[in-house]
């Protein structure tokens, strides 16, 4: 997941743009919580962890990360969101 910097540095009055923002913000966030929640996991070590599993799983989080973001479930991008418009208005 990366964040679109042109979207980022839109003009004013693009509240459309900072709100997709906002949501890869939050995105970014929440994948970055899943990973590190899946690192607490111990694992059994009865059976070997291949690298496609890795990347399977790390694909999945990204997946759910983004899911959460697009169902406003941690609110985190209204935060953002209402921040950048404070910012972008000046005030």
């Amino acid at each position: 997941m990366t964040i679109d910097h042109t979207t980022a540095t839109a003009g004013p009055g693009n509240t459309d743009k900072l709100w997709t923002v906002s949501r890869q913000f939050e995105a970014v966030f929440a994948n970055q919580m899943i990973s590190a929640m899946r690192n607490t996991v111990m694992k059994d070590g009865y059976v070997p962890e291949s690298h496609a599993e890795k990347i399977y799983q790390s694909i999945l989080d990204l997946e759910h990360a983004e899911r959460i973001a697009a169902t406003d479930q941690l609110g985190l991008a209204k935060i953002i969101h209402e921040q950048l418009l404070r910012t972008q208005n000046g005030g």
